[in-house]
């Protein structure tokens, strides 16, 4: 029984309880960002069984040091980020800049990092990898 209710369930679902708490925070393997600066417009939590909701965020945070935001309890499968300013991150010797209006999120247990690939150096040098959106919901 537990195998056929496993095969009917979508791949990326995962129940919160409770009062969830998201945490984002940006960052790369380097772990060289130093302060930074995005306006999180809002999220839109897509529910597993179809639909979605909207939370209103509208606040100012630092992407490197991170933020939370708390969100409805359900069943989850993705949560799309809305950013409604360049998200800029200073790191030692470099400042990039990246301008997506947003970021999506699949949701899984562990909920993995998404790549951040539309950012720009714009001033200084930065090599490897660029920025990660880290999620976690508690």
């Amino acid at each position: 029984m537990l195998l056929l209710l496993s095969a009917l369930s979508p791949a990326h679902a995962v129940t919160y309880d409770g009062t969830p708490v998201l945490g984002f925070r940006v960052d790369r393997p380097a772990a060289d960002y130093v302060s930074g600066s995005v306006v999180l417009e809002g999220l839109r939590i897509f529910h597993c069984g179809g639909g979605y909701t909207d939370v209103s965020v509208g606040a100012t945070f630092d992407p490197v040091a991170g933020g939370t935001v708390t969100i409805p309890s359900g069943d989850h499968c993705q949560i799309t980020f809305s950013w409604s300013s360049v998200m800029s991150i200073t790191g030692s010797g470099f400042t990039l800049e990246m301008d997506g209006e947003t970021t999506v999120v699949p949701l899984d247990a562990p909920i993995d990092p998404v790549y951040l690939s539309s950012y720009t150096v714009t001033s200084g040098s930065m090599s490897g990898y660029g920025p990660w959106l880290l999620v976690d919901i508690d």
